[in-house]
């Protein structure tokens, strides 16, 4: 990624504390916090249903506001951590086991592993800064984690990670996990296709259309840096895996309706275009998947939260 495509936005002031309907990051996950406080959190878990509307489309998609943001403030969970010192601002929100299962202690787990090195990072660079005579500026990081959807034995959820260490501006990931609710076992969608870690070409191709009409409504352009997009072949330019898969809710209740695909900034754009999430029908990939995970999808997937 050049400098030339990253514009120098001020730091945002946000909130610590957020919940978001469900959460990411498939670039490694960024959960990094730990909880400090003891307090009470007596708000009530965010709303995360999401209505379908008007007629099923095989494939929609989502948009970003065009200029990043970071996450919008919701009311915490039960399972809200804040805390806040001199040298970090930290949030985090997990769903409840109940909703979730076993998986949501590993997300704890990784967030104070990974607090416990951020928080180090920041108090020796906030001591070298003050000692140099120089005001030390204030790192911050929101995490949020919320179950998008269960069928059968698994769960879907998402994340999103808010990140800000005094450069030119804070980053917005997303990171999502599939999950068997009962023993918490990690798996993946491209695991439940019958090519294994391959997609079909249809898959590929539905997605990048997405893509394509997400770039020519919000830029007027179907353009990655200033490429026009491709859609197969050795010179594709849009990549499922350059984005974070979710298994979405559907129409009917208990079952997946389709994918969620989050691509976050600089994956199929620059900077100041924001992330574009999009929605793919589970017509789309039904005739792919294996025959143990066929009755896990049925009716359609609404538009995706905003998270």
């Amino acid at each position: 990624m050049t400098e030339e495509s990253k514009p120098a936005d001020k730091k945002r002031v946000h909130p610590v504390a957020i919940a978001g309907p469900a959460v990411a990051i498939g670039a490694a996950l960024f959960a990094v916090f730990i909880s400090t406080s003891n307090k009470d959190k007596d708000a009530a878990p965010a709303e995360t249903a999401a209505t379908a509307k008007g007629a099923d489309p095989l494939v929609s998609a989502q948009f970003a506001p065009e200029t990043p943001q970071p996450p919008v403030p919701a009311a915490p969970s039960a399972n809200a951590i804040t805390h806040e010192s001199e040298e970090l601002a930290f949030s985090l929100d997990l769903p409840s086991e109940a909703d979730a299962g076993p998986i949501v202690a590993k997300l704890r787990k990784e967030a104070e592993d990974a607090y416990a090195t951020r928080l180090k990072e920041a108090r020796d660079l906030h001591a070298e800064a003050k000692a140099d005579g120089h005001a030390a500026i204030a790192w911050e990081y929101q995490v949020s984690w919320s179950a998008l959807a269960r069928s059968g034995e698994f769960v879907s959820l998402v994340g999103t990670l808010y990140e800000f260490s005094g450069g030119a501006h804070g980053m917005t990931s997303t990171d999502t996990r599939l999950a068997n609710i009962k023993t918490g076992a990690e798996t993946d969608f491209p695991s439940m296709l019958r090519m294994g870690k391959t997609v079909s070409p249809a898959l590929v191709i539905a997605a990048c259309e997405a893509v394509k009409k997400a770039k020519m409504e919000r830029i007027q352009s179907a353009t990655v840096f200033d490429e026009p997009i491709v859609c197969a072949g050795p010179n594709a330019n849009v990549k499922l895996e350059d984005g974070h898969i979710a298994l979405a809710p559907s129409t009917v209740e208990g079952k997946f309706g389709g994918i969620y695909v989050y691509f976050d900034q600089y994956a199929v754009g620059s900077y100041a275009e924001g992330p574009y999430q999009i929605v793919i029908q589970h017509d789309v990939f039904a005739e792919d998947l294996k025959p143990e995970f066929k009755a896990l999808f049925a009716g359609a997937a609404p538009d995706l939260p905003e998270i």
